[in-house]
Formats: structure tokens, sequence, C-alpha cells
């Protein structure tokens, strides 16, 4: 392996959030290429949330998981509250009045007494008070400057209405806002990169907000997982996006990124998806029959899927010629649940908890069942694989679900009672799984970790040139 001098010893820092198993899937697949492109550069992923407190990471994983199991709509509304639902900048009058209750009620459930005091407790005094005014907090989540004024007084440190609404919430905002662009700080003192990379939006905005002090100058690499584009990843100072598909660049230069920012490269995933598989090889190291359709059913690293009593007992009555392989993840109830399931079940199915070799699992299935998160829909085009969607969480998979339902590679499954109907009609009509087969695999991006690992390799020669 030939070693370039100029980028010989140079440093890499990417950075992630380890909430769910996409975002450091992502992170991983481009340590890889980049150790595979140059092995003498050192690289070094970071999860960002347990880097700046554990017990912030604890609180947020808490609050997410939250939202996610008992109130998902609360989720979707404050997703993104610039673009999204909430659209916290823009609250005035009567509208304003009752937008103003429904953030706080939000808010307030998502900020339990728990996980607000457990924050408080780490973020409040200390050197890191000041490291951001309560403006910045405002423009960061999407007031502009004008409006700002608006909702803030600043010589008498108050709130106007309808903002005095949520006015603790948002001062607890600022203190963890700084906190974040502290530690954030202290962690580019202390590593030195020549390069950094996000494969998820809070890093991504707190290293753009350094860049914007001018208290760092390095290139800054914002990686898009998802098939939407978060408000907070268009911030100056970002000097490359990453974009999954067309569509998302399109919604980048509509938000003023210039052109040449934009590498249209794919969600970046491992590069064993896309090496040659024997199909039958793989049958016979599971223990599965070749000649039956194979069902796969994923939930993510959290295992959090679907009810499939329904679908077994359809099975039971119906016999259709099938097999399943479900992967519980860390979801290790599931898992033991299935598993005892297995002795009552005619049908033949395998499974598993958290595995490395989904690869293959994708290689000898005909159809997969699974939430639509962005690494899992990536790596099943590029296994050419039709997707039944199910269980969509509001805000970033439901922006996937709507790229795949239009682009016509997935099929929606509800919270999972309509699987054994789709599942039975592509037996049925087999040339339709192979026109969503097709589609899925023009949609493939199988090199985007190596093509993205060049281009961070060219940003640190510049750098090191300069």
């Amino acid at each position: 392996m030939c070693i370039r001098l100029e980028v010989f010893m140079s440093k890499i820092l990417i950075l992630a959030s380890f909430i769910g198993s996409g975002h450091k899937k992502a992170a991983e697949s481009i340590q890889s290429a980049l150790r595979e492109l140059e092995p003498g550069v050192e690289t070094e992923i970071v999860n960002f949330f347990q880097f700046t407190h554990p017990g912030i990471a604890r609180a947020i994983s808490g609050f997410y998981f939250k939202l996610l199991h008992s109130n998902p709509k609360t989720w979707g509304y404050l997703y993104d509250p610039q673009e999204g639902k909430a659209k916290i900048a823009e609250m005035s009058g009567l509208q304003g009045l009752i937008k103003g209750i429904k953030v706080k009620r939000a808010l307030e459930y998502a900020f339990d007494c728990g996980v607000e005091s457990e924050i408080k407790s780490i973020v409040d005094g200390g050197p890191v008070n000041n490291e951001m005014g309560m403006k910045e907090l405002l423009q960061m989540l999407g007031a502009k400057s004008e409006i700002a004024e608006k909702m803030y007084d600043e010589k008498n440190d108050k709130f106007r209405f309808p903002y005095s609404l949520i006015e603790d919430k948002l001062r607890l905002l600022r203190k963890l806002g700084g906190y974040f662009l502290f530690r954030m700080g202290e962690l580019i003192v202390s590593y030195k990169p020549d390069a950094i990379v996000c494969t998820q939006v809070f890093p991504c905005m707190f290293v753009a907000k350094l860049k914007e002090k001018k208290k760092i100058n390095i290139p800054l690499i914002g990686v898009i997982t998802d098939f939407g584009v978060h408000s907070y990843w268009t911030r100056p100072g970002v000097d490359a996006f990453i974009s999954p598909c067309p569509e998302m660049s399109n919604i980048l230069l509509g938000r003023d990124i210039p052109g040449n920012a934009i590498y249209e490269y794919g969600i970046p995933i491992s590069r064993k998806f896309s090496l040659p598989k024997n199909k039958l090889e793989l049958c016979r190291k599971f223990g599965l029959n070749p000649e039956l359709f194979t069902v796969l059913f994923m939930g993510g690293g959290t295992g959090f899927c679907i009810d499939l009593l329904g679908t077994l007992k359809k099975y039971e009555e119906e016999k259709l010629p099938l097999q399943m392989i479900l992967v519980a993840g860390e979801n290790e109830e599931l898992k033991l649940e299935m598993e005892k399931m297995k002795e009552y079940m005619n049908m033949p199915f395998l499974v598993f908890g958290f595995v490395d070799n989904v690869d293959e699992m994708m290689a000898v299935s005909d159809l997969i069942v699974t939430k639509p998160g962005g690494l899992t829909i990536a790596e099943s085009m590029v296994s050419s694989l039709p997707m039944v969607l199910v269980r969509v969480i509001q805000g970033q998979e439901d922006n996937n679900l709507k790229f795949l339902l239009a682009k016509g590679v997935g099929v929606y499954g509800g919270k999972g009672e309509k699987v054994w109907s789709i599942i039975r009609n592509f037996l049925k009509n087999p040339e339709k799984l192979e026109e969503l087969k097709t589609k899925a695999e023009g949609l493939a991006y199988p090199d985007s970790a190596i093509n993205i690992s060049k281009l961070i390799l060219s940003f640190v020669v510049k750098k090191n040139q300069t």
C-alpha cells in the first residue's frame, strides 16, 4: 500500500451520536474506508454526547427513547424547530398563543423532572455559562436576527409573549448549548484534527458554531444519513455536504448551499454489502431452504419493530411457501419471545440478536420488513432488496418513508397490520417484487464510503499545503 506524504500522520476526527446504530455504522464505514485508502492516517470516532458528559448522554438517550415508545407524536413535533411542525421562531398573535401552549406541553413532556434535573446539575454554573448568548440560541433554533429581537429583550433579560411560556426551557437549552460548545472546543484542542467529519447533525452544528466564532479553522464535512435535510445541517462553516440523493441535493441548493459544496455520494455503508455472494452457500450456512421465499424482519439496533404474532398466526392458517429471519437487535425480550414461539410453529424461521453479518442475511432474502432508518435503507438498496416499511418514527423516518414511496422502492406496512397481505401479494405477483428490486438497485451507492473518504483526504491535503 502506497502512503502519501501529504496525508501521512494526519488526524481525522469522526463525530457521531450512538443513539440507535445508524450514525455509528456510518462513521465506522468511513473510518474503514479511510484506513483502506491511507493506513498512515489516524482516525478517531467519538460519541459526542458521551464525551460531553455521561449524564447528559444518559438523559438524552432516555429522552429520545421515552418519546419514541410512549409519545412519538411529540418527537415528530419537536424534531426540527425551524423547518418542522413546531416552528418555534414563528409564534405571534392568537396562533402564537396556541402554538406556544402546544410547544410548552411538548417540552414539559420531553424534559420531565428527571431529565431536566440531571441536565441542570451538570450545566449550571461554571466557566461554560456564557459560552452561548440567548440570541445565539434563538438563531440556532431558526430565528432570523430581527425575529430574535422580537422574541427576547436582551437589555432586561426578558422573553416577550408568547415566548415567555417556554422561557424556562429556553434558558435550559441555552446552558446546554453553551456546555456542548465548550466541550466541543476542548475535544478539538485536545485531538488537533486536520479534518472533522460528522455523521449526525448536532455535533456538526457545534463545530460549525466554533468556526463561525473564529475559534477554529478546520475542514468540516457533514454526512447526511437520512432522506431529509434537518435545518441544523445548513449552517455557515460546513465545507462539504454529503448528499444521499439528487432530491436532497436540490433541498440543499434551495437553502443557498453552493453547488460546489454538495457531493452526491449517498449514505456510507460497509463495503461488504457490495461484495458478490453465493446465495446457495449462504442458505446452507444458515440452514435455509433455497427454494422458499425468504422474509427478513429487522427493527434497527434496538429491535424496535412490530408485533409478529398476527403475521405468524396468518402463516399457520394459510401455510404459504416461505421462511423467515428475525433480527431482534439488542431487544433481548423480543429474541426470547420469538425463540419460545418457534417451538409451536410449523414455519421455518431463524431468530438472532445483534449480528454483524446483515449483509449475508440480506443476500439470502427476497424481502425485508423494517423500520425506515437511513442506513438500513442504503444497505437494502445496495443488496437490491425490496422493502416493507413499518413503525415509522415521525421526523427522520417519516422523511425516509415519503422518499421511498415516491421512488417506488418500498411498500408501507403501517404498524404491521398490512405485512401479511403484502407478503401474500408478492408471492402471487413476483413480477411486482422484481420491479421493486430493479428500482432499489438503481438508487444504490455502493462506493459511498470510499468516495467520501477520498473527499476527506483531499481536504486534508489542501489544509497541509497551506
